[in-house]
């Protein structure tokens, strides 16, 4: 009868021990972005209002930036956020107003969906910038990622846009 009480018991402090290990175990989430800095395509150039476009500028005066940021492996995250600044704001305080247009979405089912995902765009004027002044334009910006887990693991990581900035010719997204 001790053997068997004994045994009962080293069973179920190795149980308990394996579940605090699994849940330990969980994972850390795995963030992923992508920045790109693209000329725009036809389509975006037809969608800019007439209004929006100054006088005897063409298609290849404009850019895209186009955000993305992902946390996969996250579905046991009980917070998850992501902050990617106003792309509109750091083009148009550079040196004059030169956005036409843009959008941003979300996508974040948190505790149903395995991974969460954010996105920005701007399009804008971009005649007597460089593709390196566009850089250096967003060399302070940051995307802040933040996620906990359920066992209060709590992470913050700052991602630079201009660091990460990719150029690509006719990149469509």
């Amino acid at each position: 009868m001790e053997l068997r009480k004994t045994a009962a018991v080293v069973l179920t402090i190795l149980l308990t021990c394996s579940f605090f290990l699994a849940d330990c175990k969980q994972g850390i989430p795995e963030i992923t972005t992508e920045v790109v800095l693209s000329d725009i395509t036809e389509e975006e150039w037809r969608q800019i209002g007439i209004s929006s476009k100054p006088e005897g500028v063409s298609i290849d005066d404009f850019k895209k930036i186009y955000v993305n940021v992902k946390i996969a492996k996250s579905k046991k995250a009980v917070e998850r956020t992501i902050d990617i600044p106003d792309l509109y704001a750091v083009i148009d305080q550079f040196d004059r107003l030169r956005t036409t247009m843009g959008g941003s979405g979300e996508q974040n089912n948190i505790g149903t969906e395995d991974t969460a995902e954010w996105t920005a765009y701007a399009i804008f004027d971009s005649r007597g910038l460089s593709n390196q002044d566009i850089r250096d334009m967003f060399s302070e910006s940051e995307i802040v990622v933040r996620y906990r887990l359920n066992n209060g693991y709590r992470i913050e990581s700052r991602i630079s846009i201009g660091d990460n900035m990719t150029i690509e010719k006719d990149y469509i997204i």
